[in-house]
């Protein structure tokens, strides 16, 4: 093999060798474009929620581009409590009763107005993303406050939304894509 060749396959072997680690999440990885893809995604999680010094635990499902459930199980004052978002319409279900509303006629500041903007209002633009070690952290605002999103940086799970305007932070288990098999 001549000396020409051998520098070629060398070359080409550590082409091939930069390719692969791009591909496994290095430095080529395009971490805004996987944040909008997730939250593009229908999921599903359970959260342990503060909002405004308050404290619940929820079920919260993603289907469509915008339509949020969100199924209260605790404390025991919200238990059974659930909240639907669909389109311009927002369901509000709680011991036999239901209310149908405007999601316009809502405050702004409302905790479910917030998480459905946060996950699912347009982010062209608008988000700042950082991966960390083992996190993406991605930073933006809607409707007059800040939030982060913070993803686990091999599965892109949703592992915490913080909302600090209104003293909100929720932390996320049993993240799923409800695309893939459970």
């Amino acid at each position: 093999m001549s000396k020409g060749y051998r520098y070629l396959a060398a070359l080409t072997a550590l082409l091939l060798l930069l390719a692969g680690c791009r591909g496994m999440g290095g430095p080529g990885v395009d971490y805004d474009a996987l944040v909008r893809q997730t939250l593009a995604r229908e999921y599903s999680f359970t959260a342990e929620a503060a909002y405004s010094g308050t404290t619940a635990t929820l079920q919260l499902t993603k289907t469509g581009e915008a339509d949020l459930q969100a199924d209260f199980t605790a404390p025991e004052a919200l238990n059974g409590l659930s909240v639907t978002a669909a389109g311009e319409a927002l369901t509000v279900r709680f011991r036999g009763m239901e209310v149908d509303l405007s999601a316009y006629a809502i405050p702004t500041q409302s905790l479910m107005t917030l998480v459905r903007e946060v996950l699912t209002g347009e982010k062209s633009g608008k988000l700042t993303v950082e991966a960390e070690e083992d996190t993406v952290t991605a930073s933006g605002s809607i409707l007059l406050t800040t939030y982060q999103l913070v993803f686990d940086k091999e599965t892109m799970a949703l592992e915490k939304i913080v909302i600090p305007s209104v003293e909100g932070e929720a932390t996320i288990t049993d993240f799923r894509f409800l695309d893939e098999e459970p």
